[in-house]
């Protein structure tokens, strides 16, 4: 047995060490030696066997993949490409060695899943995370390619990578088995109503529609073995405490609050996080009247859900929202009137409201305040909004300078790569941290290219807005005529809203989201059209003004950033109008774009 284990670990045929097996066998009585030697026996052959299998699938001679641009590069042999020694990081994919400690650091989904494959072959770790198999993203791959293992070497290392998904006690998702969630990741789980109209059918987001960003898998956590940690902080006052669960909803008064994230609006309820940290020696109120200093800037959330090295997913807010008094930090254990569910952050979630879900730590297990942000929060690295002269080539560049400062490129040879093009240095001083988000709008209906009946006088237009930090909406505005001219919406707000200001005025604690919709007139001239008997195309926009009188841009390249974040361009929408089709009739459009594809399933590119 030990020498069949022995043979197949090292994926080879015949070896020294099968001989040194049999070798051992003189030291003792005749009945083991027996034994030693059939086991020999059948490790020599299993290695034998495995040995035809490798040279039927395989040519040692030449590197892997056959025909392929970098077959040009060299051959780096299986102990170099294992040895652990080195602090670079390499991984192998379809037979191509590849250096990607540089692009460590821009790894939205941090280093250590990286780190992992380290000395292994990626594909295995790619048949969990499936959203990572594109195109555009093996073309990234290829940028950090540094040479080939030969096709035997490849297929070695490929039969020893082991990678099992630990995605094995997720939660049960009825609406995605009934094929009501757009899921554009499975592991980790990240879903969304498969149909945007959804959003409008209510005002609160049923709690098994509402949107799940995770990042890892979800944690099973016991209640009654649940503690929320609180650091210790003395500047701040803070003595290292734990809480029950039981402390959290017994001990404390319940506050409730209705927020929206991206795609949904819920009524949270739980104990403001000032209370927590008064409760653990924080003068919660001198600091928020500033008759003293808080002791720290910022306040790190640390979640219970860790990935497979056991790395946690953290977030921060700045103090000054989780003291606020009318900053309705909370930490939820309700949604929409029942238990905290799974996918949303059993048994403890941050609801920082009016701040980036991504700020809204789940299955919170630890709170610290202190002067830097924690280096679990991915976010501080990443979720910046850089100038648009910033490109793909200097941001890794600037997230890699720590790793591998000596192979950035100077600028002058980014100006002639991109022929012309925007490139410049980053500068971190003018590329802010994310907290809140920009006004936006989305429209809801009608859906993205559906068709509808040219028999009609008006298009039904409905959908959701909101503004970042509380702002709130003023109005929402729908064009049929390309922008041309625009019309205000009827809105539909928080009725249950108290004492927060109007959105005007400019006080902030708008947290929820706003619900529009109008019989948008159809213009004179499409009319005509249809009267013709003419099938006509059409583009639908919305935008959206906050509170501060903030409206979205009408192009996605006003607020262009070289990583995406806080794009807030006017909602559109592509819709036919057939006069041939009887009034309220529709054709459904195609099937949306996969997860990472360009493609409608009418075969039409993803840009209207």
């Amino acid at each position: 047995v030990n020498a069949t284990r022995l043979a197949r670990s090292q994926s080879i045929g015949y070896t020294s060490r099968n001989l040194a097996v049999v070798a051992c066998a003189s030291q003792y009585n005749d009945a083991s030696r027996s034994l030693l030697y059939v086991g020999a026996a059948a490790g020599i052959a299993a290695s034998l066997m495995f040995a035809s299998q490798q040279r039927a699938e395989c040519d040692c001679e030449n590197p892997a993949p056959r025909g392929h641009p970098a077959s040009a590069l060299p051959n780096i042999s299986y102990e170099d490409f294992k040895d652990d020694s080195r602090d670079n990081i390499w991984v192998t994919m379809d037979g191509g060695v590849y250096d990607v400690t540089a692009f460590l650091d821009a790894h939205p989904g941090g280093t250590s899943r990286i780190e992992m494959v380290n000395g292994q072959d990626l594909a295995k770790f790619w048949a969990v995370y499936q959203l990572h198999d594109r195109p555009h993203i093996r073309a990234l791959l290829e940028e950090y390619r540094i040479g080939n293992l030969t096709s035997c070497d490849y297929l070695r290392v490929k039969h020893e990578t082991k990678f099992d998904s630990y995605y094995v006690n997720e939660p049960h998702r009825p609406q995605a088995e009934m094929g009501q969630l757009r899921s554009p990741s499975t592991h980790p789980w990240n879903s969304e109503p498969k149909t945007l109209a959804r959003l409008t059918d209510t005002f609160f987001t049923p709690n098994d529609l509402f949107f799940v960003r995770n990042h890892n898998h979800v944690p099973t956590v016991d209640a009654e073995d649940f503690v929320l940690e609180i650091e210790e902080n003395e500047n701040a006052g803070i003595k290292a405490t734990t809480f029950t669960l039981e402390d959290i909803m017994t001990k404390f008064d319940k506050h409730e609050v209705i927020s929206a994230f991206a795609i949904g609006n819920a009524k949270w309820a739980g104990v403001r996080v000032r209370d927590i940290l008064a409760a653990s020696g924080m003068p919660v109120d001198d600091i928020a009247l500033g008759k003293r200093r808080p002791g720290g800037k910022i306040v790190n959330f640390i979640g219970l859900d860790v990935d497979e090295t056991g790395v946690p997913y953290g977030g921060v807010i700045p103090v000054e929202k989780a003291l606020d008094p009318f900053g309705d930090a909370i930490l939820a254990y309700e949604m929409n009137g029942e238990t905290l569910p799974r996918d949303h952050g059993y048994p403890l979630r941050l609801l920082a409201p009016g701040h980036a879900g991504c700020r809204n730590v789940k299955w919170v297990g630890t709170i610290s305040v202190t002067e830097n942000p924690s280096e679990l929060d991915s976010g501080s690295r990443l979720d910046r909004h850089f100038a648009p002269d910033i490109n793909w080539q200097s941001h890794k560049d600037h997230v890699s300078k720590d790793r591998c400062p000596t192979t950035l490129i100077p600028l002058s040879e980014h100006y002639k790569a991109d022929a012309g093009n925007n490139c410049a240095p980053v500068r971190v001083d003018q590329g802010p941290v994310i907290q809140t988000l920009p006004v936006q709008s989305i429209i809801c209906t009608p859906a993205n290219r559906i068709t509808l009946s040219g028999n009609t006088e008006t298009i039904p237009v409905s959908g959701v807005a909101w503004s970042g930090a509380g702002r709130g909406i003023c109005r929402v505005e729908v064009s049929l005529d390309g922008g041309k001219t625009f019309s205000a919406c009827e809105l539909i707000k928080d009725e249950n809203k108290k004492d927060a200001p109007n959105p005007e005025q400019g006080m902030g604690r708008n947290w929820a989201w706003t619900q529009f919709y109008l019989d948008a007139p159809i213009p004179p001239e499409i009319k005509e059209k249809l009267k013709k008997g003419e099938k006509v195309e059409m583009s639908v926009y919305s935008k959206a003004i906050d509170g501060d009188f903030n409206a979205q841009p009408q192009e996605m390249s006003h607020g262009w950033n070289v990583l995406g974040i806080c794009v807030n361009h006017w909602s559109k929408v592509l819709i036919k109008l057939d006069p041939k089709l009887k009034k309220g009739a529709t054709i459904a459009p195609p099937a949306t774009p996969m997860p990472g594809s360009p493609w409608w399933g009418d075969g039409t590119p993803n840009k209207p």
